[in-house]
Formats: structure tokens, C-alpha cells, sequence
């Protein structure tokens, strides 16, 4: 074989052994942008479970009249962390279906950021009458109390509650999403927990 044949014998196989590595390296992203996108949907199918699921407790739940804002201001449902799978806009849009009223009150849905700190702690200070913590949140669940002693506490992992004594966290297992529930919550006073929701023990456990 000539040196010229040798050459273009090489050339050949290194452009075809480059396209092969193009194209791998192109289904390859496509596969990493499937595997992502089927995470994305999988967050945002749990955001709109856990959606549900808040819109039926706040209905299964008592609060005093001191416990509630005065008159016709809207009661308030606190997020606080960074979310961008559809919780807050899910939750929007079942509260306004649903007419969902906390008391007699209509019902606001407000979401801050970890960024919005400050923000969010003014919004605390006006005593929501439901806070939701995202995890990892800047705020601890003691900071809170201080300030909003009266508002149901919600978080998204079991030690929200079994260690750090908020009131309901969601916890995601095998696809499923289930309610870990501090007894407490059904003994107080206000905010007061229906007994009915401790029934339901295939998607509730409770924590004493």
C-alpha cells in the first residue's frame, strides 16, 4: 500500500471514527435531556400531589377566631424556599377552584425564595396561618414559632417532625407521597387537626 493510500485509509477511518463519537455524543445528551426532563415531570407530578394533599388539610383544620385575619383580609399560605416545580402555582390554582377559605377567609397563596429572606420575614410577622418550609430553607423551625407561634407548620422530610417538631411533613416513598403528622396537631387548641385525617392510616403516620 502506498503512502498515500495509507494516509487517506487513515484520514478516512479517523473522520468516521469522529462522527461515531459525535453522534454518541449527541445521543448521549438527548438521553441525559430525557432522564432530566422525566425528573422534572416526576417533581412536578409530587408538587401537584403535595398540592392536593395541602388543600384537603387546610380543610380538615380549626383555628380559632384570634387565629385569623380581621374582617375580609385574606388568610395566608406561606412558602417559604426555593421551588420551581409547580408547588406554589398548583396550590394557586386548587385554592381558587376548590373557593378554598381558611375560617371565613379567603385564601392567598405567597412564595419567598431563600434569597427573600428579609421579605419573608416580614410576611411571618403578619401571621400566616400556614407556613410550608422547603428544605434546604435559611429559616429553622424555632425562628419561626418566635414569631408566627399560631400558623401550621408544613415541611418536606420526616425529621421536620420527628426531630424538630413541626406540625406535617411530606415525605416521597416509592413514588408515593405520604403525610408524617406530629399528634400534637390533633390535641391543641388552634390551628386543630380533625381526627378524621389520623384514619388514614395507609397514608398517614403519626409521630407522638
Amino acid at each position: 500500500m502506498s503512502l498515500i493510500d495509507s494516509k487517506f485509509h487513515e484520514h478516512h477511518w479517523f473522520k468516521r471514527f469522529f462522527v461515531s463519537m459525535l453522534f454518541l455524543g449527541v445521543f448521549a445528551g438527548v438521553i441525559t435531556m430525557v432522564a432530566q426532563s422525566g425528573l422534572l415531570e416526576e417533581k412536578r407530578r409530587v408538587g401537584r400531589v403535595q398540592a392536593t394533599y395541602l388543600n384537603h388539610l387546610i380543610n380538615f383544620t380549626h383555628w380559632d377566631k384570634d387565629d385569623l385575619p380581621p374582617g375580609d383580609n385574606p388568610a395566608q399560605i406561606l412558602i417559604l424556599g426555593d421551588e420551581g416545580y409547580g408547588l406554589t402555582e398548583s396550590l394557586r390554582f386548587l385554592s381558587e377552584q376548590s373557593q378554598l377559605k381558611i375560617g371565613e377567609n379567603n385564601v392567598e397563596v405567597l412564595q419567598f425564595g431563600s434569597s427573600e429572606k428579609k421579605v419573608a420575614i416580614t410576611a411571618l410577622k403578619n401571621k400566616p396561618q400556614v407556613v410550608m418550609l422547603l428544605s434546604p430553607s435559611t429559616f429553622k423551625i424555632d425562628e419561626i414559632k418566635q414569631i408566627t407561634p399560631n400558623s401550621l407548620l408544613i415541611g418536606d422530610y420526616k425529621e421536620f417532625v420527628s426531630e424538630h417538631g413541626g406540625d406535617i411533613a411530606f415525605l416521597l416513598e416509592k413514588n408515593r407521597v405520604r403525610l408524617i403528622i406530629n399528634e400534637m396537631a390533633f390535641k391543641r387548641k388552634s390551628p386543630k387537626l380533625s381526627s378524621q385525617i389520623s384514619t388514614l392510616r395507609n397514608v398517614v403516620e403519626l409521630i407522638p
